[in-house]
């Protein structure tokens, strides 16, 4: 079998807190900026011992081939690497404290941690990366905080990471940090691009039935979901996610709505992506259940292309709701609220025991690739799963699909029936591209609705309006959240790379002999709106670190005017070498694989109307590499919409001397058309007024005499309006409703003369 798989699990740990557990907020290491941090003494490694790569991905392949588990791609170490005690700490001329500690692998093809210890105070920045740079995740902190203080984070690419901390000068406290597992990923998953042909483990395991010897022809029938001329549905693809659990194993599941429409975060997979030794614990599952990562909107956006889908978007930590051994159903509640940017929609369902309402289609993610889907055409029927550990009829069985099949890491996917409600999650099954026969075993939604310990109605219908059909819900309906694209790269508009020809050299949107420096790309909408942040498409270049990108938005009418927010990035294209069993440069391979995409995230969304341009800044060093692909038009008749710096002005594109070109650039901002609770800027620039906050007493103070009336709002991080009060002349405080210890809130006063904002801790 292909979709059922996880290894016996060795070890439990507790949950993730409310407060945003795996989202990272941007931002440049110091190291990667500091030059008493690259002039310091090289870094020791800790090592992680050696084991038989062979033997374990040998056991894991006869697991699979037993249908037991979730699709593992890591082994496991446990580890106490604790801030202060191993690794160096250095103190910078301003006070700042930094503890770096470097993680060695050998032979990683990622890698992939668990602190057992988080608790860091406002200020400090928690940054993970490779060794040469190339992929950086964080920066982490003090929103990261949680009850339980532990933090999972996704995978970084190679077999050597570094974690750097810093902490400024006259923080609160001492950060608390230890490192208690390191998952060594051992499998060339496709996570972040492409499957491609060829065993997972070269030169160490290359043996008949490794599931990697048939990738190509397991994939020909597996269409990208944005792909699917079949029209599944755009709302519920966006609920479909991709599950990493315990650092070891892949799995799918779903987002999936309850009769109040009220957004709780709840997650539909399989029980067998946890366990299939019954019964486990309650302890068991809510530990476990700690340790998953969801990843939202990782789908590739450009039919028949090889561009690897950006995998900021996720989500840590969940409960276990629903569990329901014997019939391979488990819900959980995701520990946060997805973030409004994220675009997520909650899949309906039909509990009914009947299941006539074809076409039928699955959304998942075979080995974790980019979103896939496969079509039925015929009736679902009741079965009995074949594995000999679920209840008798507790499956819909399809017996052939029309378009598709599943396949390792498709395990807990849903399966919709024509009018998009969820009927079931997938159990397992032998279907293949290549076979012309093989059955897949869904666990039918409706055998979980009522029973007798734990029913799913408890959490989807609490307050048991009887309905048995659920309608899914898009909580951005009046406020729709798009991603803008001035091309069409899916109706004939070409990702291409511009250069220069003799005398000049280099790109033209990025490092060139000619030093420019800015590039934007002007966008037009017909009402006030917001951005959040900007997907960047970035090309094969070299593996060689770029430094001193950084993403920005401006107004104007005519040209990039006024400078509205702006991001560091860090460009991130790391691909593993088949040739030597490295990620990073090597001799023979000195430029990544394939095409990127990366997504980054203002600090808060920002306000834009009618035309604004979308902006990035680049180091002009002679050994940077760096730039954004721009696009061949398929129709002559199509504007202009990227510019250029040209010294201290901007020119279009199309008017630039040294290499007129009409084209716009791969540069495509998330926005919510019209105006929703958006997050105040913090401290806008010039801003002298400052807001305090008395936890104990729950009183706001702004330094604001004598304006008259006004109003206070608060948001959450996430961009929910949570307090809104009035004030009047002469106030200087309002007392507000209280909110979960620690958690965040930003405060936007607003009144006659202008507005104040800040950030508040509860």
């Amino acid at each position: 079998m292909k979709k059922f798989y996880l290894l016996p699990l060795l070890l439990c740990f507790c949950g993730i807190g409310t407060i945003f557990a795996q989202i990272s907020y941007g931002g440049v290491p110091l190291f990667l900026e500091n030059t008493s941090l690259r002039n310091a003494n090289a870094l020791d490694f800790i090592e992680m011992p050696a084991f038989n790569v062979d033997s374990v991905a040998k056991a894991n392949l006869t697991e699979e081939d037993g249908m037991r588990g979730a699709f593992q791609f890591a082994h496991k170490f446990y580890t106490h690497i604790e801030k202060g005690k191993q690794g160096t700490m250095q103190t910078l001329a301003d006070g700042t404290k930094v503890w770096r500690a470097g993680i060695r692998s050998n032979g990683a093809r990622s890698i992939n941690l668990l602190f057992t210890k988080y608790n860091l105070p406002e200020g400090a920045k928690l940054f993970i990366y490779n060794t040469d740079h190339s992929h950086v995740i964080g920066a982490f902190d003090s929103r990261n905080n949680s009850e339980k203080q532990i933090l999972p984070v996704r995978p970084v690419a190679g077999d050597a990471i570094i974690v750097e901390y810093s902490e400024p000068a006259g923080a609160a406290f001492e950060g608390e940090l230890v490192i208690g597992e390191v998952n060594h990923a051992y499998r060339d998953l496709s996570f972040g691009g492409e499957l491609r042909s060829g065993p997972s483990i070269p030169d160490v395991v290359d043996y008949p039935g490794d599931p990697y010897n048939d990738v190509p022809a397991n994939y020909l029938c597996m269409p990208d979901v944005l792909c699917d001329e079949s029209d599944a549905g755009e709302a519920i693809v966006r609920s479909t996610v991709l599950l990493i659990i315990n650092g070891t194993s892949l799995c799918t599941g779903s987002l999936i709505n309850n009769t109040e429409n009220d957004e709780k975060p709840y997650l539909l997979t399989a029980i067998h992506c946890f366990t299939t030794t019954f019964p486990a614990s309650n302890d068991f599952y809510t530990e476990r259940a700690g340790t998953v990562i969801a990843f939202f909107n990782y789908q590739r956006p450009i039919c028949g292309n090889d561009l690897k889908p950006a995998t900021e978007m996720s989500v840590s930590g969940a409960v276990p709701r629903a569990i329901i051994e014997k019939k391979d159903i488990a819900l959980l509640e995701l520990k946060q609220t997805v973030p409004p940017y994220y675009n997520a929609y909650y899949a309906g369902w039909n509990a009914e025991t009947t299941a006539n309402n074809p076409p039928y289609r699955n959304i998942h993610h075979p080995y974790g690739a980019p979103k896939r889907y496969g079509l039925y055409n015929s009736s679902l029927q009741a079965a009995t799963a074949t594995y000999g550990i679920f209840d008798s009829n507790s499956h819909w069985r399809v017996t052939a699909w029309n378009v598709g099949s599943t396949h390792v890491g498709s395990s807990g996917s849903p399966i919709f029936d024509k009018d998009n409600l969820l009927v079931g999650t997938l159990s397992g099954g032998n279907s293949t591209c290549t076979g012309a026969t093989g059955s897949d075993y869904f666990a039918r939604f409706a055998v979980g609705w009522a029973v007798d310990d734990s029913p799913l109605q408890t959490y989807l219908d609490p307050n048991r309006l009887g309905v048995l059909k659920q309608t899914g819900y898009d909580p951005h309906t009046s406020n729709p959240i798009q991603r803008l694209s001035n091309a069409d790269y899916n109706n004939g508009d070409q990702l291409v790379t511009t250069q220069f020809g003799s005398p000049n050299s280099g790109f033209v949107f990025g490092n060139n002999n000619l030093a420019t420096t800015k590039f934007a790309e002007a966008f037009t909408v017909d009402q006030p709106s917001e951005v959040f942040g900007v997907y960047l498409t970035i090309p094969q270049m070299p593996l060689a670190y770029t430094s001193g990108v950084e993403v920005e938005i401006y107004s104007g009418d005519s040209e990039p005017a006024t400078l509205l927010a702006h991001k560091a990035f860090v460009p991130r294209y790391a691909e593993y070498s088949r040739t030597n069993g490295t990620f990073g440069q090597t001799p023979d391979q000195e430029t990544n694989a394939a095409p990127c995409e990366s997504f980054v995230a203002f600090d808060t969304w920002v306000p834009v109307q009618s035309k604004f341009f979308i902006a990035y800044k680049i180091n002009p060093e002679t050994s940077s590499q760096f730039c954004v692909y721009n696009t061949a038009f398929a129709s002559s008749s199509k504007a202009n919409t990227a510019w250029i710096k040209d010294g201290s002005q901007w020119v279009e594109a199309s008017a630039y001397a040294p290499h007129p070109v009409k084209t716009s650039l791969a540069l495509q901002p998330v926005l919510r058309l019209g105006t929703g609770n958006a997050v105040p800027a913090l401290m806008p620039e010039g801003q002298t007024k400052t807001i305090y906050y008395n936890s104990l007493s729950q009183q706001l103070t702004f330094d604001l005499p004598s304006i008259g009336s006004g109003e206070v709002f608060v948001y959450s991080v996430s961009g929910q309006l949570i307090d809104r009060l009035t004030f009047q002349s002469g106030d200087q405080h309002v007392r507000l409703a209280a909110q979960a210890k620690g958690s965040i809130g930003i405060v936007q006063v607003r009144y006659a003369q202008g507005v104040i904002s800040g950030k508040i801790i509860y």
